[in-house]
């Protein structure tokens, strides 16, 4: 399976929470709500979590090796700070 689109939405004042995204497979299959939290001097994914089992730390989607997850946050971390220079430029 390929990623084929990131869409990412930039989340204003919000303490570690920056942008939300979404994540398509070969134009077939999408992954809503996978969070961009600054984590100490990093940025990482974080995975859809259902309310009730958030404080268990169980997710919804769960890649099932390093690679993968790697894989999807490269992506995912690539696409929001291409976005947000883009807003940096319009900005000045």
């Amino acid at each position: 399976m390929q990623i084929t689109k990131v869409k990412i939405k930039p989340i204003q004042d919000k303490d570690r929470l920056r942008a939300v995204a979404s994540i398509t497979f070969d134009n077939e299959l999408t992954i809503n709500d996978i969070k961009v939290i600054q984590t100490g001097k990093r940025l990482c994914a974080e995975f859809p979590k259902h309310q009730f089992v958030k404080n268990n730390n169980l997710e919804y989607i769960v890649p099932l090796n390093p690679f993968i997850r790697k894989e999807i946050e490269s992506k995912i971390l690539t696409a929001y700070e291409k976005q947000t220079r883009m807003l940096v430029k319009e900005v000045v």
